[in-house]
């Protein structure tokens, strides 16, 4: 897993669910703490790395080379995906469009929801995102985007939200609290997605019965793997992922690919 979220405590809980896995699969698996997604990437590409917790884009990316496949996706909010939402004080924009010129704030650059996704949906209908906004900053948090938008500081804000797959209702979001009440009064000018949620991957050279194994146990984790699983990942249940799943990111990525604007 990345460096940034094996800090601490999360440094023995992954050495200990290594030790479940290494049960499971039949064979000795050690945790490796990369500096960035990556940099775990490329551990995949090179075959250092066996298994992998990875962001959706560099998962699709592993997918669409053919040294990765996607074990199983985290099933959170009773969904396997999310969306990004573009938001502004109330009464500020009715669209994309009037977006246009005004400053935003972005998570931070490996943000899928709060940097990627709104930059690729903008070149994908004909927009630089490089030119489109006057000004950026980066406020390295979804709650740090909410505020800057809230107060000013920012027009507008990309934020992460789950939508109800029946009514579209907006069910958590950047700008509410765990028990779905407002904590900054915002207006959504745009939910772009869905964005499929992250993913653990196994390498190719892993063998497909080893990778069976580790998706049964994915579906189906002991008590103490799932505390770990939670811990680490902020998950307790996992979904069988299909490659269909990803095929609307897929689709925005080439769309982007295609104006010369996807970065």
């Amino acid at each position: 897993m990345a460096r940034s979220h094996a800090v601490g405590a999360a440094h023995s809980r992954l050495k200990e669910l290594c030790a479940i896995v290494s049960d499971v699969a039949g064979v000795t698996f050690a945790p490796r703490h990369a500096p960035s997604y990556r940099e775990l990437a490329q551990g995949i590409r090179r075959g250092d790395v066996g298994i992998a917790w990875m962001p959706p884009l560099p998962a699709i990316e592993l997918d669409e080379e053919g040294v990765a496949a996607p074990l199983a996706l985290p099933w959170r909010q009773e969904g396997t995906s999310y969306y990004s939402a573009l938001v502004t004080r109330e009464g500020r924009a009715k669209g994309v469009a009037d977006l246009q010129g005004k400053r935003v704030a972005w998570v931070d650059k490996e943000s899928a929801a709060g940097y990627l996704v709104p930059r690729m949906h903008l070149a994908s209908i004909g927009m630089d995102p490089r030119t489109f906004f006057s000004q950026e900053t980066f406020a390295r948090s979804h709650l740090g985007v909410v505020d800057a938008v809230a107060s000013g500081a920012a027009d507008v804000g990309a934020t992460f939200c789950t939508l109800d797959p029946a009514t579209r209702r907006v069910v958590t979001a950047g700008w509410k609290a765990a028990d779905g009440s407002r904590i900054r009064d915002l207006e959504v000018i745009a939910t772009l997605g869905p964005i499929p949620n992250d993913a653990i991957v196994a390498s190719i050279r892993v063998p497909a019965s080893i990778r069976s194994s580790l998706t049964r146990w994915l579906l189906a984790p002991d008590d103490r793997s799932r505390d770990l699983l939670a811990e680490l990942f902020q998950v307790r249940s996992f979904r069988v992922a299909s490659s269909a799943h990803f095929d609307e990111l897929r689709h925005l990525v080439r769309a982007a690919r295609s104006r010369g604007h996807d970065s």
